[in-house]
């Protein structure tokens, strides 16, 4: 089997993370059990347990799991349009078609800033806040979806046009294989938020 370069990399920290949650199990149980006047909470109790096995859907489901699903798919349409590539190699290899899809993408990344800065950078912009900044706002919420659907649709023209990419099949391949190829950081992003959750629980910190 074909593996990342960073497979083993990540099946340490994945190993590491899990033996901190087996570790963080049996302490905070021996804890609590030496001392039951402490605020700590075990893990192994009947409302340890409990928590444990119906948060856990909630604590990985994260926004920050949403952004990096959609920047790992934003990566493949850019791995699989070219742009990068073609890029490095100098304005004076381009082909007709290539100059063509760089002065479109350069048009869409025009008409994105317009369109953000009629969104949230004017007064009373929809994607303000209830008091009109930009803080805890639906733009400042949205930002990486933003960015990465942006990223994504810029890839997706030039790939298009520059026929890096032939048909739909072509663009839903490449942006799985962005999924495909940070699988890995997916994987210790689970393990190492359901650790932080399970440390605050124990600890009292929610």
């Amino acid at each position: 089997m074909k593996t990342n370069r960073l497979t083993r990399p990540a099946s340490l920290v994945v190993a590491a993370l899990a033996l901190a949650q087996l570790l963080l199990f049996l302490l905070s149980w021996l804890i609590v059990a030496a001392r039951p006047d402490t605020p700590m909470r075990s893990l192994l109790s009947n409302e340890g347990i409990r928590w444990f096995f119906g948060s856990f859907v909630d604590n990985v489901s994260t926004p920050p799991l949403a952004w990096l699903v959609l920047l790992a798919m934003a990566m493949g349409a850019v791995e699989g349009s070219m742009i990068l590539k073609v890029w490095r190699e100098g304005r004076k290899s381009w082909t007709y078609r290539q100059t063509f899809a760089f002065r479109i993408v350069l048009l869409l990344a025009v008409i994105f800033l317009l369109m953000v800065t009629l969104l949230a950078f004017i007064p009373h912009a929809p994607l303000l806040s209830a008091t009109g900044s930009l803080a805890h706002s639906p733009f400042s919420h949205s930002l990486v979806s933003l960015i990465a659907g942006a990223i994504s649709v810029a890839a997706i023209t030039f790939g298009l046009l520059t026929a890096a990419m032939r048909s739909v099949e072509d663009v839903v391949s490449a942006m799985a294989r962005g999924i495909s190829q940070c699988s890995w950081l997916i994987l210790c992003f689970i393990f190492a938020s359901e650790l932080f959750y399970s440390i605050a629980y124990v600890f009292r910190l929610e």
